[in-house]
């Protein structure tokens, strides 16, 4: 019924691209309908087969996801959808919002006090010179850190944490956009975003158990502490992005 074989549509989640329509045509599907259920039914086929024929290679390569969209009728079914449905997944209200401004600020504190969050109890304490060099000959230290911290503070330890599912919530807010026509760099934010966010935990974690690993030590601690700032990092200026290009405050 939905006139995609299950080949097909491997291929299209495969495609990264693809990938970032399919979510975008969901998002509508879910939080919009038309007063007739049956009118939303009707769509949806519609709906998997834009999303199937802007996924091939050819499509992508000559107009933008907006432009495919509005060539193939897009624009029609996103008129068609606009009426919300009672009860159904809207766009976020504006405490929800606050979360990401409230996320960025932690990222930032963070990054700022990177040292002291994740040096474990003696995070501030200063290494002389001589037990510095200790540490970097034998792979010592004299503080255990403590990496697991950072997935506090990008949403992977706890539902009450500002940036928990902070990838639905982008996606959700789509429709938000200041500049429409950012909807393009927009997805391609949000969908780097989850990745490197996803990096920073997975290097976070990897780090918290370095010593256990064969062949662990402290170096191999340190470098993938480091692995996790930098994805920090870079999560950070992308959620900045994301941030201004939906017209929300740096700060809370």
């Amino acid at each position: 019924v939905l006139l995609l074989s299950a080949a097909a549509f491997g291929r299209l989640i495969a495609c990264k691209k693809a990938l970032e329509l399919a979510l975008l045509v969901r998002c509508y599907l879910r939080s919009h309908q038309s007063p007739a259920q049956d009118t939303v039914r009707m769509m949806m086929p519609a709906a998997l087969r834009v999303a199937a024929l802007c996924a091939s290679a050819h499509a992508l390569q000559m107009t933008g996801r907006r432009r495919c969209l509005h060539g193939l009728g897009g624009a029609a079914l996103m008129k068609t959808l606009a009426p919300r449905r009672a009860g159904a997944e809207a766009a976020p209200t504006p405490d929800e919002l606050k979360k990401l401004t409230l996320g960025y600020q932690r990222m930032q504190t963070l990054l700022k006090d990177w040292q002291k969050i994740t040096g474990g109890s003696c995070g501030n304490a200063q290494l002389s010179k001589e037990k510095a060099q200790v540490v970097a000959t034998n792979g010592g230290a004299l503080c255990d850190a403590s990496p697991l911290v950072i997935q506090e503070y990008i949403g992977y330890k706890s539902i009450n944490d500002p940036l928990y599912r902070s990838e639905k919530l982008m996606v959700r807010a789509a429709p938000l956009l200041k500049n429409p026509d950012d909807l393009d760099q927009y997805l391609e934010a949000v969908n780097l975003w989850g990745q490197k966010i996803q990096m920073s935990s997975l290097n976070a974690y990897t780090s918290a158990w370095g010593e256990a690993n064969p062949n662990g030590s402290k170096a191999q601690v340190a470098a993938y502490m480091q692995e996790a700032k930098f994805d920090v990092e870079e999560s950070a200026d992308l959620l900045k992005r994301i941030l201004v290009m939906l017209g929300l405050p740096l700060t809370a």
